[in-house]
């Protein structure tokens, strides 16, 4: 059996796929909507194609529509930092699927005293890459759901 530390690094295709990935949570990172238009797929193809779900929202379609989702949820956040874990990549050329828990620190809205906090969240993401005919990969749907921890997780076993 293969330990996580003595994986092979990632072909170079699979490398290039999770470089995108990179690019598409420094764009939501540092509310960079250049770079978020940038990471999504060309409009020829994803006026029609593209996806997003935020978590708890109705799905966004069309590269327009969703650059403006983006802006709607950046311009509420004032600190928001991904860790992703158990990234994984699955790659159907010239499709890959990357699928990761979004483990998310952001900033709290302050109380009455102008005392702000942090909170931690969980999320289950899966982001749909397609290769660009230049050899890019741009992000074709994007969709993220709350884990909630369940009763039992962290309780004693007997």
């Amino acid at each position: 059996m293969i330990e996580p530390d003595e994986l092979p690094p990632p072909t170079p295709a699979v490398a290039a796929v999770l470089k995108a990935n990179e690019r598409f949570y420094q764009a939501i990172e540092t509310a960079d909507l250049d770079l978020m238009r940038e990471v999504w797929v060309t409009p020829e193809v994803g006026e029609v194609a593209a996806h997003c779900v935020h978590p708890g929202q109705a799905a966004v379609h069309g590269v327009g529509k969703i650059l403006r989702s983006w802006a709607l949820v950046l311009s509420r956040m004032s600190y928001l930092q991904f860790f992703l874990t158990d990234v994984r990549v699955v790659l159907m050329e010239p499709v890959a699927v990357v699928t990761c828990v979004e483990n998310i620190l952001s900033n709290l809205p302050g109380d009455e005293a102008g005392q702000a906090g942090f909170a931690g969240s969980h999320y289950e993401a899966v982001n749909v890459y397609r290769r660009e005919d230049a050899g890019g990969w741009r992000l074709l749907a994007h969709s993220s759901a709350p884990v909630f921890p369940s009763p039992t997780e962290g309780a004693d076993e007997e």
